[in-house]
């Protein structure tokens, strides 16, 4: 009897240690959640306030862009504003000094020896990037020469090319009774553009004829083409109509010597060495050194004898007009 009175005891101790262990557990684990929430309450605080911050600091954002775009845009304005001022004071000066070069260029023109032929192989062994005005006042720049184009299937240089082709041409001249004047006779030259124009206006020539060689992209395209000014150049657009009878009689001779692809006349108001001329000037593109074909031709001696000729055929046509 005693025995099974202590062992209900043990069991009541027992079952009473474990429902306190129980009752431990779930206090526990309530207090767990309580502070499982309320961590997660303090983490969606915070992130609300960490985005109310990101707003804040876009609006201060956007308004201090506003604040530098409205800077800019004053800075701009007074800048063009300032540019205006300039540009209108350059083109009074332009404009003035337009005025003077015509002047003095209709006094050249006048003078104009209907004997004297200039002859400007086009480029040189080494180009010079140093910039010059596309014309007499202006505030346009170009490069004052180039080096020119090269072979595709020769490897010939174009300065060499016209060099060869300019000397055939003044000797050509010279026998029909012309007195020629080279702009130069070797390729180891700086001379730009400009300083090649003034030594056919210095001799008041009748024709100043300026021989290059073609190059573009495309290894099919072929032919030949003369240049000259519009008459709306600003710079001798009254030579205009002399330079195109030049241009047009020493393509259309050339074309019947050589049976090459006519690509006619090119006017334009952009080359640097034709707006510098006080006399009529024309510049003779001979062929593509871009399509083979013409390439390899324009090397060999023949055909250009036969260029020699239409040139020489065609600047008599045009003096004689």
């Amino acid at each position: 009897m005693e025995n099974k009175k202590t062992r209900l005891i043990k069991i009541l101790g027992i079952a009473v240690s474990i429902a306190a262990i129980v009752v431990g557990i779930v206090r526990f684990s309530i207090k767990t959640n309580k502070a499982k929430s309320n961590i997660d309450n303090a983490r969606a605080e915070i992130n609300r306030i960490n985005e109310e911050r990101e707003q804040l600091e876009n609006v201060s954002d956007i308004a201090k862009r506003a604040k530098e775009d409205a800077q800019k845009e004053n800075n701009t304005t007074e800048e063009n504003k300032q540019n205006e001022e300039n540009k209108s004071q350059e083109e009074d000066n332009n404009k003035s000094n337009k005025e003077d070069d015509k002047s003095s260029s209709t006094q050249e023109r006048k003078a104009t020896n209907k004997n004297v032929i200039v002859i400007d192989p086009g480029h040189q062994t080494r180009g010079n990037s140093s910039k010059e005005p596309i014309g007499p006042g202006a505030s346009e720049t170009k490069a004052k020469v180039t080096g020119g184009a090269t072979g595709v299937s020769t490897g010939q240089t174009e300065y060499n090319l016209n060099l060869k082709v300019a000397l055939k041409l003044r000797d050509a001249l010279e026998e029909k009774g012309y007195t020629v004047i080279m702009t130069r006779t070797t390729n180891d030259v700086d001379m730009s553009n400009s300083e090649r124009a003034k030594i056919a206006n210095e001799a008041g020539a009748a024709a100043f004829i300026r021989i290059h060689a073609n190059s573009v992209d495309s290894s099919s395209v072929k032919g030949v083409l003369t240049m000259c000014q519009t008459s709306s150049n600003p710079y001798n657009g009254d030579l205009a109509s002399e330079s195109y009878k030049l241009s047009k009689a020493v393509l259309d001779n050339f074309v019947d010597a050589t049976g090459a692809v006519n690509k006619g006349v090119t006017r334009t108001d952009t080359m640097s060495g034709i707006n510098w001329c006080t006399v009529p000037t024309t510049i003779v593109e001979m062929g593509f050194l871009s399509n083979p074909e013409e390439d390899e031709l324009m090397a060999t001696e023949e055909y250009q004898d036969k260029m020699v000729t239409g040139m020489v055929n065609g600047i008599i046509e045009y003096l004689n007009d």
